[in-house]
């Protein structure tokens, strides 16, 4: 190799070595919780100059941080758009995020990332994936109902799952069509939660869970919503219904892509016409390269980095 080559060369690694570290990272603990290995926030701060505001993300059910950086690339894109972006761990995300003392927990770590990063007069968006979404849906609405505490001004969420009683009927429907012991552990667990939480689960009582689901679809009086009713929403959702007709033996009441149009559409109706759903074909892949249309992937990194700017100015 002959000199001039191997200095560009190195040029393009230097260039590379500074663009993957440009991003300042650091785990942020609430001293609350003792248990740092599943109650923590992983940070990443813009390169330079003022923040415009702040990205708290929630994973998906069992994902870290790690697990979000590797199937999307829009925290990295948000944090060079201007942006600290919070991914958040609680309780190792195993967990549903409906009470008012869970959604407590939140209000707190935002003001404490908040008043760390010096972010108390800027404007807050939330999102998250699957059950990530479910929380940022959930916490938006608590923020907005709650007279303390912070306010979400935009929200974005996954295929999020958001309505409890459409979901636990789809596992109970999933049981008896295959006794798949995959789907009997998911009902158990999720009944588990309920119940520890809740005293009941939807089937047994669904106007219980008008208010704690974050949309119920049987509400006439979309009472879960209310706050939502000025707030920018933006929802993904992949149908391929072809895909899991074929693969899982779901039909489209098992999706959450039902739970996403129902909301989007009962918002527009109350008058939010900054309620939005964008529907995906082709784009649900993990990075393993399996065809998933749950998946981070039908996230659209520049149409959501647009969004933010348009509603966290």
């Amino acid at each position: 190799m002959n000199l001039s080559l191997r200095w560009l060369l190195m040029l393009c690694l230097l260039a590379t070595i500074t663009t993957a570290t440009a991003q300042k990272t650091e785990r942020f603990y609430t001293a609350a919780i003792a248990d740092t290995a599943r109650n923590y926030t992983l940070v990443i701060q813009p390169e330079k100059g003022r923040p415009a505001g702040m990205v708290l993300l929630f994973p998906g059910f069992g994902e870290t941080p790690a697990d979000v950086l590797k199937e999307t690339t829009f925290s990295m894109a948000a944090t060079r758009a201007g942006y600290v972006v919070a991914i958040a761990v609680i309780d190792g995300n195993a967990g549903l995020y409906l009470t008012d003392a869970k959604q407590q927990r939140i209000a707190q770590l935002v003001q404490d990332l908040q008043k760390k990063y010096k972010l108390k007069d800027k404007k807050l968006a939330v999102g998250g994936f699957s059950m990530g979404g479910t929380t940022a849906v959930k916490f938006a609405e608590y923020s907005l109902a709650t007279s303390a505490g912070p306010k979400v001004s935009a929200l974005f969420a996954v295929d999020p799952l958001l309505d409890m009683e459409r979901f636990e009927r789809s596992v109970l429907k999933a049981v008896q069509r295959d006794q798949s012991p995959r789907a009997k552990q998911m009902l158990q667990y999720m009944q588990l939660l309920l119940q520890q939480d809740f005293g009941a689960t939807p089937v047994q009582n669904p106007e219980k869970f008008y208010t704690i689901s974050p949309y119920a679809y049987s509400d006439t009086a979309n009472t879960a919503i209310k706050p939502l009713k000025q707030l920018p929403v933006l929802l993904f959702s992949e149908p391929d219904a072809i895909n899991q007709f074929n693969t899982n033996h779901r039909d489209l009441y098992d999706l959450n892509t039902a739970d996403c149009m129902s909301m989007i559409a009962d918002l527009q109706s109350m008058g939010n016409q900054q309620a939005q759903l964008v529907l995906t074909a082709g784009k649900g892949r993990r990075t393993d390269g399996t065809v998933n249309p749950h998946s981070w992937s039908i996230l659209d990194v520049e149409q959501t980095i647009a969004w933010l700017k348009l509603h966290l100015k």
